[in-house]
């Protein structure tokens, strides 16, 4: 890849969640859950740097503690986006670097994900890619599930809308296509980045699905889709964090970095 392309990892993450309060340091197999997400984004062959986006005084006590790379950002910041947005805002970053954006709460990332993830933007035939979604075949469970951000696309695998409901409609069906649910690995230019954080307005489908990527599509911003057939769960509940507590014990990269403390 581009070596002179700067790659960064931010992970945002608050201790204020309505449905699950503290849940970035809940625990995952003794572990709390925004480390797992940070190690994991460690491993990622083509990153330079990864860094916590926080505001929490819990949560910059744990990144002391471990040493890890933070930057505290304003405690009233609601989006995700913005809030790795504004912390880079103390980065020294170009225009072209990338930013990506990896969920707080999505502990089974992996880091064969993220690289995946900016493949696209080094890749002659794709000059103009400004952002890549990562995305993943799902069934009848997940469509249902209004926590799950469903994605269709166009012939080019470019996103043509994002919802919480269930899309594209089976009312009327001949010939049922795919299914693809958004996986929160973002990866954005710099530029773009900054562009729909701090000069494009919110936009009323942002407003109405509470899906930051619907900004970038109404605004006329394309954003590649690249499917990924990796275990991904978000961890929105007590029962969720149960799950991937299981799921945790099998995965090759927890057990790279489990015994470290």
């Amino acid at each position: 890849m581009n070596s002179s392309r700067k790659i960064v990892v931010g992970i945002p993450a608050r201790m204020g969640s309505t449905r699950f309060p503290g849940k970035p340091l809940c625990k995952i197999n003794g572990i709390p859950m925004i480390e797992h997400c940070y190690r994991r984004a460690e491993l990622a062959k083509n990153v330079s740097e990864v860094f916590l986006a926080i505001c929490d005084k819990e949560l910059e006590e744990f990144a002391l503690s471990k040493k890890f790379n933070y930057v505290m950002t304003d405690m009233n910041i609601q989006r995700p986006g913005l809030r790795v947005a504004e912390a880079c805002k103390q980065k020294n970053l170009n225009d072209r670097d990338i930013v990506v954006v990896i969920q707080g709460d999505e502990p089974l990332t992996s880091p064969n994900m993220i690289d995946l993830s900016i493949k696209p933007f080094f890749e002659e035939t794709q000059s103009d890619i400004e952002i890549v979604n990562l995305c993943k075949e799902i069934e009848m469970e997940e469509m249902k599930d209004p926590n799950e951000v469903k994605v269709v696309c166009d012939l080019n695998m470019n996103a043509m809308y994002m919802s919480r409901s269930f899309i594209p409609s089976i009312d009327h069906e001949e010939i049922r296509s795919k299914w693809y649910k958004q996986v929160c690995v973002m990866p954005f230019t710099w530029q773009t980045l900054r562009k729909l954080n701090f000069t494009l307005n919110p936009t009323s489908l942002e407003k109405q699905e509470s899906i930051e990527m619907l900004r970038a599509l109404q605004h006329g911003i394309k954003v590649k889709m690249i499917v990924s057939n990796e275990l991904t769960k978000s961890v929105d509940c007590e029962n969720d964090r149960i799950q991937v507590e299981k799921l945790m014990l099998n995965d090759i990269y927890y057990h790279k970095y489990k015994n470290i403390r």
